[in-house]
């Protein structure tokens, strides 16, 4: 069951001396024993949080005993009563939220902050809902510790892109236990056929994992043979991550992982807005326990999470949801109708025809990769708003979002701006438009990845990722590796299971079907970046320790890019080769004749 956990979080320092000054007082008093003076021995041993809270029952009981002697012990009681209600993000967001406004030093409104809390939170509502300067919620930090979440809720988390960190348990180097989620969805009878199809997921990984490991042993023993001991060792625990690294295809997306994630104040609120009414119920069961995690700490930088919490802060007003509510279910359901009406005039993957026809767009590349050329910012954002809801190609996507500008009449607009106008009326004047509004340029692309390349995928947060659900007709991805050890068949049986059972499941549950699925299963995504993010995501990449999927598509998407912009992408390449690709550019050898 996943379980979230608020770890840290960014608090005054001021607290952390006053708290330090506490301390070194209690020290110096003799009514304490020795197995008293242990809760105060070690600041990192536990949060601050709980030390204060130690502090302040330990002096309460020492306190009581002696307070006519020792009225020192309860001022500093007092103390540490006022330290826990100061141990919150929210003046420092309340102080920063003035200094554009206040000339006061700003250390000083840091000061009047923390003498005040009860103001600070009444100033954070004031600017952050009233002005609508949410960014002031940007200055607060809160660190959660995830463990017990499935792989495909993963993702729900890590859609968040600005403002957040995320560094979770791999599955490339730990090998994995067989520990799955259990979807609540599921009926108790369709549990068991799950858990049936897990246990023999779990058994290809466990069974084939050594094997691998083995195989590519005897694969490279003549190398391994001539290594001294010390790259041997090297070499070979190489080897042994690839076969983790492959045989983990089998895993399910209900897999078991662990998450560290920090979100500032503005992503953390945004997070749990939108996971409420994610379609999984354990997406929407670990953002209740976000918001209760930090509702205590910092209840005014969170308003807009809660309709309660909203209404205690602003009396007579009411919270406007309705756009996460209703905005993506209402694209789906838009995508589904436009494509069932404008179905007769698809052409298919026809990269010509798709040119000739469209004259602003250009598709080129193979299946699994292709670049979009187009300056046509309009249509664009439609073909990314219908790619991203729906199963289709990219030129299926552009062919419909033409012919939804133009109509059938060629009156400009036609139903595109119906469209547009249903898909956005659920937007407030706080609310943010669909990601897809991005794509409207730049280096583009379409691609068809599997999951277990798509977790890494989705790290690289600069640029726009727009994904598809999983998709088994797309087929699904075999390790060479496995291909050579004679594994492919067995794993073609684990593929053919897990589809069938996510097909049997599909009408019943949705989304949820998809824990069915595995690591090998693909799904498409469009990706939209600038030169710069791509060199950087070409240099992690394409790089000789990157995972072998990722970097077969990293080197694609460059030698695309290499085509349209050869100047400018003239450095493209893995960290690995840049001193050789620096030297052909920079120092090139030359024959003398």
């Amino acid at each position: 069951m996943v379980s979230v956990k608020l770890a840290g979080m960014n608090a005054p320092l001021k607290v952390l001396e006053e708290l330090k000054i506490l301390n070194a007082e209690l020290r110096q008093k003799t009514s304490f024993s020795e197995q008293d003076l242990r809760l105060t021995a070690d600041i990192d041993s536990v949060t601050v949080k709980e030390l204060l809270q130690q502090l302040k029952l330990l002096i309460g009981k020492v306190g009581y005993d002696y307070q006519v002697k020792n009225a020192k012990l309860m001022q500093a009681y007092e103390k540490t009563s006022e330290l826990i209600e100061r141990f919150t993000p929210e003046p420092i967001s309340a102080a920063y939220a003035r200094i554009s406004r206040d000339p006061s030093d700003v250390n000083e409104l840091l000061d009047k902050a923390l003498l005040d809390v009860a103001k600070a939170k009444k100033s954070n509502e004031a600017i952050i809902f009233g002005l609508g300067h949410h960014s002031v919620a940007d200055h607060a930090l809160f660190n959660f510790n995830i463990t017990g979440i499935s792989r495909l809720a993963i993702e729900d988390f890590e859609k968040r892109r600005i403002g957040v960190g995320y560094t979770e348990k791999s599955q490339r180097y730990i090998k994995m236990k067989g520990d799955y989620v259990k979807p609540k969805e599921f009926t108790p009878e369709d549990l068991k056929k799950f858990e049936a199809l897990v246990a023999f997921q779990n058994d290809f990984y466990f069974r084939n994992n050594e094997k691998l490991f083995e195989f590519l042993q005897k694969k490279f023993s003549d190398k391994i043979f001539k290594m001294d001991d010390d790259e041997r060792k090297d070499f070979i625990s190489k080897l042994n991550g690839s076969a983790k690294e492959d045989a983990r295809y089998s895993l399910c997306l209900a897999t078991e992982g662990q998450l560290g994630c920090s979100y500032n104040g503005e992503a953390l609120e945004h997070m749990i807005r939108n996971g409420k009414y994610s379609r999984l119920l354990e997406t929407r069961d670990a953002v209740q326990q976000f918001f209760d995690q930090v509702v205590a700490y910092a209840p005014s930088l969170i308003q807009l999470a809660d309709a309660d919490v909203f209404r205690k802060h602003n009396p007579g007003l009411e919270l406007k949801e309705d756009n996460f509510k209703y905005t993506e279910q209402t694209i789906r359901e838009l995508v589904q109708k436009t494509f069932s009406k404008y179905a007769g005039s698809l052409h298919g993957s026809e990269y010509k025809f798709l040119s000739n026809r469209l004259c602003h767009v250009l598709i080129s590349g193979e299946d699994n990769v292709k670049s979009i050329l187009s300056e046509d910012h309009e249509l664009n954002i439609l073909a990314a708003v219908l790619h991203e809801y729906s199963s289709e190609c990219i030129e299926n996507c552009y062919e419909i979002a033409h012919d939804m500008r133009f109509g059938s009449d060629m009156r400009f607009g036609g139903d595109a701006y119906d469209f547009v106008k249903q898909a956005l009326k659920h937007l407030s004047q706080f609310d943010k438009v669909p990601r897809a509004f991005e794509f409207t340029g730049g280096l583009m692309y379409e691609a068809i990845v599997s999951s277990s390349c798509f977790a890494q995928l989705k790290r690289h947060r600069m640029m726009t990722l727009l994904s598809q659900d999983y998709n088994p007709e797309l087929g699904f991805t075999i390790p060479q590796n496995i291909e050579e050890a004679g594994m492919a068949k067995e794993l073609e049986e684990v593929m053919k299971r897990s589809s069938d059972l996510y097909y049997e499941f599909l009408p019943k549950y949705g989304k949820p079907s998809e824990y069915c699925l595995t690591n090998a299963h693909k799904r498409r995504v469009l990706m939209s970046m600038n030169m710069r993010q791509l060199y950087h995501f070409s240099r992690t990449r394409e790089d000789a320790h990157a995972q072998w999927e990722i970097r077969g598509l990293a080197n694609t998407m460059a030698d695309l890019a290499s085509d349209e912009a050869p100047i400018t992408g003239l450095l493209l390449g893995g960290q690995h080769e840049f001193n050789e690709v620096y030297q052909k550019i920079y120092n090139p050898v030359r024959d003398i004749k």
